[in-house]
């Protein structure tokens, strides 16, 4: 394929199995991986063979099998390849760095249309590049990752009425400086749908959401995350001891991309003033701004100690990363949206990092 668009002067666009929203490729020469999913566990070296249009949720099934858990995100629809090549924050991110380093190796054609394998002795300086730095280099036809010995974590999500806002944001923050790295969390402040599929109580409600994943003992998890499941009423809360084979069921991301346009800023912070707070309860919590979720996710640990000759990643020095996204049917109801995410922008910008994560890159005004 690579051959035939350079010989016809054609842009090549790829397309793996992810759940990543559509973008034009309109004239060139389009390489779709939808019938490349075979995914193969080698349980002795503890890795995973995985090719292109594989998802997290063929990845993380098969390896529970043998005891062994990926580096994956949040929504079992994520595609496993473009996942790791930008970087990768999942649940075991604090504990085990971000999902770019597991990468052992990668089959990989270049755009003269050369096969390489590549790895830590053939081809050092394009496998660092790899991790975390993008899907440019070439077009990834097998990759092969690490495994981590995780069987079950105690993980879930803690419910609150948006009212309660400003409390479990504050006290949010104050909690994630105090946790071990066997423990990664997010925040989300969203606005649940009127859908039959909901519990009740969140069917056309504001909320904001906490969600953690702890790697060890229940005892231990139930003791970390008191403080958060403790601080008033709640709509729901799902804490339980998990096998990892139910690790997309904390995030409890849908399985597809909805059919909307969408649009999203992000970037890293150190921490958030309180005007910073202020701004995202009186803004993302108000139901017409047409911000349909603010999503803050709790960084540092293993990725933060990740040296920079190890991969191409940034966000070392982050300790939080912010997401605001706007939903809407048609291009002229996402105006709204962006003009509320406009004034959350200016507000946080002077608290900003000017980082941000390849994986939150791209989500653009496509339906």
């Amino acid at each position: 394929a690579v051959t035939f668009a350079r010989e016809h002067h054609l842009p090549i666009a790829m397309q793996g199995g992810g759940h990543g929203h559509p973008h034009p490729a309109d004239d060139a020469l389009l390489v779709n991986f939808a019938n490349m999913i075979g995914v193969q566990i080698e349980p002795e070296s503890a890795t995973a063979q995985v090719e292109p249009g594989a998802t997290w949720k063929e990845v993380v099934q098969a390896a529970a099998v043998s005891g062994l858990a990926p580096l994956n995100g949040f929504a079992a629809s994520v595609g496993v390849v473009g996942y790791l090549l930008g970087g990768g924050c999942g649940w075991l991110t604090r504990q085990y760095g971000a999902g770019a380093g597991s990468i052992r190796s990668v089959e990989l054609v270049t755009a003269d249309g050369d096969l390489l394998h590549v790895n830590e002795q053939t081809r050092p300086d394009l496998l660092w590049g790899l991790r975390g730095g993008g899907g440019n280099f070439g077009i990834v036809t097998a990759l092969e990752c690490t495994l981590y010995p995780v069987k079950e974590v105690f993980g879930g999500q803690v419910i609150y009425p948006i009212g309660q806002g400003k409390e479990v944001l504050s006290e949010y923050l104050e909690w994630v400086k105090t946790v071990p790295d066997e423990l990664t969390s997010a925040l989300r402040i969203m606005h649940f749908p009127p859908t039959p599929d909901l519990p009740p109580q969140l069917r056309g409600t504001s909320a904001i959401v906490v969600m953690a994943c702890y790697n060890g003992e229940r005892s231990q998890g139930e003791a970390l995350l008191s403080p958060l499941r403790t601080l008033g009423t709640a709509l729901l809360d799902t804490f339980a001891m998990l096998p990892y084979s139910q690790i997309t069921t904390i995030a409890n991301d849908p399985d597809e991309a909805p059919p909307l346009f969408m649009y999203s800023e992000s970037g890293a912070f150190q921490a958030f003033s309180p005007g910073d707070i202020e701004t995202l309860l009186n803004v993302a919590g108000n139901a017409a701004s047409g911000i349909a979720m603010v999503e803050i996710r709790h960084l540092g640990g293993a990725l933060a100690r990740q040296p920079e000759d190890a991969m191409a990643f940034n966000c070392r020095q982050a300790h939080l990363y912010l997401e605001a996204r706007v939903a809407a049917p048609s291009q002229a109801q996402l105006a709204g949206g962006k003009r509320s995410l406009a004034t959350i922008r200016k507000a946080l910008t002077p608290d900003m990092l000017g980082e941000t994560l390849i994986n939150f890159l791209g989500v653009g005004e496509v339906g």
